[in-house]
């Protein structure tokens, strides 16, 4: 146990599984845990409940303190805390050693077993496309990353030829980048604006998932997306030393039928067949693991079908680009979307809403307020949006008044979050609530608190 009696600082829990993750490792190696973060026990509970097994670990909570930062022999980084962080800075200004729960998975794993999967949008879908087409082909394989659940919490299953699906957000790539680490076979899926409140510049955006291929060698693989004009140039291409294959949707075999919606999911499914080609996977076993993979959770995701009404949930479009193709493949659908801004423009999403809705709703939240901006340059739109809502209970009890057969619901907000809820997750688990509660066949008796 290389931690034991190590005084390890998890500075910020969080409300997804890396802070709770990297809390049970560093117990369970028998270090002294302390944990901070600027959020409350109340809002922090499920997170909290999760660590209830170790009566151990000490917490602050309701803010950080210098002093905390004083006391830790290792700080265990949450990945939202930006550089500017004041916590942070004093932390490297003191000589503090810093990781993330990635950069201590690096250390333990084997990387030449990596298979990195970033982008924009398609991580999750592609990464477990990736996955099984692995199964289903008989390889020791495990699904990993930013898919929430803690890299730390897969350790045990991981031997030396288990093949790791990663699937990396530009932030956790900071880690990779930071241990001098890259994938033996990376796939980036696309790049769209997005995480504009973080990075300065789109370029520094751009440059964050290039870091998924700044270690690799000439004996190494980058799969780019033939059909992506960020990726697919000389610019980005410039200085990469690995082995660059390109995939795009007509890659596919003509007569390839998959179950999975939407002509942008095409690509995702490119990437996953061109991953198996260059693995030298069973072609045939791939491709029906490929063909009969339904969906990931929250993406595009059938929630529920009544009287006719199918209700899709989409709540991990975050940004305008996901939500419009998301649109394109439900035309004429009864949209809900908007919530907060992460600097990005919404003309475009506003157009979309004019061609394909048939009828929008909106979250409260600043991106919402520039939608329905944009909307009303439009004289024909004024009419089609509404009031924006803070809960999912109250737009759907109006929406469910209107439906006919044959209609489609779909939540796919192209907006952030955290001003409703924890995160895009939390908000698609909200929605797949209300959604059981609201169309059931029995009256409601109350609408529980969000």
């Amino acid at each position: 146990m290389q931690y034991k009696n190590k005084k390890v600082l998890i500075l910020g829990l969080g409300q997804n599984e890396g802070g709770v993750g990297s809390a049970k490792y560093f117990s369970e190696e028998e270090a002294e845990v302390l944990v901070t973060d600027i959020k409350t026990e109340i809002e922090l509970s499920s997170s909290l409940e999760k660590l209830k097994a170790y009566p151990q670990i000490k917490y602050h909570l309701g803010g950080h303190k210098f002093e905390d930062v004083d006391w830790a022999d290792i700080i265990i980084k949450n990945q939202a805390i930006k550089p500017s962080n004041p916590y942070l800075k004093h932390a490297l200004e003191s000589g503090k050693k810093i990781e993330t729960d990635i950069g201590i998975f690096l250390d333990l794993v084997n990387h030449k077993n990596i298979i990195g999967i970033t982008g924009t949008k398609g991580k999750s879908t592609t990464s477990s496309l990736i996955y099984n087409a692995l199964k289903a082909s008989g390889k020791e394989v495990i699904l990993s990353g930013n898919i929430g659940k803690s890299v730390l919490d897969l350790l045990s299953h991981i031997g030396e030829q288990t093949l790791i699906v990663f699937e990396i957000s530009s932030f956790q790539l900071e880690s990779f980048e930071a241990k001098k680490v890259s994938p033996k076979l990376a796939v980036i899926t696309n790049i769209y604006p997005d995480h504009l409140n973080y990075y300065a510049t789109m370029d520094a955006y751009i440059a964050s998932k290039k870091l998924i291929a700044a270690n690799q060698t000439n004996e190494d693989y980058l799969l780019i997306n033939k059909e992506d004009p960020l990726t697919n140039n000389d610019k980005f291409l410039s200085g990469l030393k690995s082995q660059v294959i390109f995939y795009q949707s007509s890659d596919l075999p003509k007569d390839f039928k998959p179950l999975l919606p939407g002509n942008f999911n095409l690509s995702n499914l490119a990437a996953a067949y061109k991953v198996s080609s260059v693995l030298k996977l069973d072609e045939q076993a791939s491709l029906k693991a490929l063909a009969s993979f339904s969906g990931v959770e929250f993406r595009m995701q059938l929630v529920k079908e009544w009287n006719n009404v199918k209700i899709y949930n989409n709540t991990t479009a975050t940004a305008p680009e996901p939500a419009i193709e998301s649109l394109k493949t439900f035309p004429n659908c009864i949209l809900i979307c908007g919530g907060m801004n992460k600097g990005l423009k919404y003309k475009s999403l506003a157009e979309a809403i004019e061609i394909y809705a048939k009828d929008v709703y909106f979250l409260a939240g600043d991106a919402t307020d520039e939608i329905i901006k944009e909307l009303h340059d439009h004289p024909s739109s004024i009419t089609k949006h509404h009031d924006p809502y803070k809960n999912f209970y109250d737009i759907l009890e109006v929406v469910k008044k209107n439906l006919k057969p044959g209609d489609i619901i779909l939540l796919s907000p192209g907006a952030a979050s955290f001003n409703l809820f924890q995160n895009e997750f939390d908000r698609g688990r909200k929605f797949n609530e209300a959604v059981e509660q609201i169309f059931s066949f029995e009256e409601i008796k109350h609408k529980p608190n969000q």
